[in-house]
């Protein structure tokens, strides 16, 4: 059962070659896009065992509906090859394990799910981020009139109501997911309506995959683990990705973490974010050489 790894991509290119590196594997495709404005250079990326196919890089802004349309554009260039996982992965991620125990890992537990349901917000501020946002690219823009105009936006969306039906199917999990080919063709087939409900929302990367599922029942039942986190950091996390929400958003990896990453795998966590050379690259040479030894 091959699998898919779809990666986005935005700065630290050693880093990226370095991920590159922990999945390159005959059983695995790589499918790469890179953020239009960064200075990644792709040719310059090797792989020695699985095919790299980098697509057409697109410009993606935090917290607005371009990072649905890269996730959209990867699955739909990997559901060509049917499957059996793909897993949507950052650039800023490493596997924490080696490839022959993730893949014996999910070769039984074929034909499910992997996310992370959380407990985080409530209906009334998922249902917020759907409604129409102005300045969609400048969610990270702080200067001061920015942050009062947001201010005085949030406060009119709150008294505009959601469509019933919306209000009833919207989900909320990590964006990061391992999901089946079934799963990855129903999300294509519903790009259309999938862009009329989240194009004009706020960080509505982290509704759109589990209200496509709440959209269509029979996925339901093929969640492996659907318990919601509490952002703690003693709960397992569905997504098979130990991501720290409890220190930051999230917290970069550290050397002196080393042992919550080991207890992390011991979990039965597969993958873990968010690392970056350039805070400390030491917790990334150590983590590649317990997969690569």
């Amino acid at each position: 059962m091959k699998h898919a790894y779809l990666i986005i991509a935005n700065r630290n290119p050693g880093q990226l070659q370095n991920l590159l590196n922990t999945i390159d594997d005959y059983r695995n495709d790589i499918y790469l896009l890179i953020d239009a404005k960064s200075t990644i250079i792709a040719s310059k990326l090797v792989t020695r065992f699985s095919n790299l196919n980098v697509l057409k890089p697109i410009n993606i802004y935090w917290g607005n509906y371009s990072l649905i349309q890269a996730e959209i554009n990867l699955f739909k260039s990997a559901s060509y090859g049917k499957y059996g996982y793909y897993h949507l992965i950052s650039g800023l991620d490493l596997p924490l394990v080696n490839q022959d125990k993730i893949h014996d890992f999910f070769d039984s537990h074929p034909n499910h799910e992997f996310l992370t349901y959380s407990k985080a917000n409530e209906k009334k501020q998922i249902q917020l981020r759907v409604k129409k946002h102005f300045f969609i690219n400048q969610f990270r823009n702080n200067t001061e009139i920015m942050k009062l105009y947001r201010k005085i936006e949030k406060n009119i969306l709150k008294v505009i109501p959601v469509s019933k039906r919306y209000v009833d199917n919207l989900g909320y999990a990590s964006n990061w997911v391992t999901i089946d080919h079934k799963l990855v063709k129903k999300i294509i087939a519903n790009e259309e309506k999938i862009y009329r409900l989240f194009r004009n929302g706020y960080l509505v990367d982290e509704l759109f995959i589990p209200t496509v599922i709440n959209f269509n029942p029979e996925f339901k039942n093929k969640i492996y683990y659907s318990i919601p986190v509490t952002d703690n950091p003693n709960e397992f996390q569905g997504n098979m990705r130990f991501i720290n929400w409890w220190d930051g958003t999230p917290y970069i990896w550290k050397i002196q973490d080393y042992d919550k990453l080991k207890g992390a795998r011991k979990m039965g966590h597969l993958f873990s974010r968010k690392f970056d050379e350039t805070v400390d690259n030491k917790i990334i040479r150590l983590i590649t050489r317990d997969i690569l030894k």
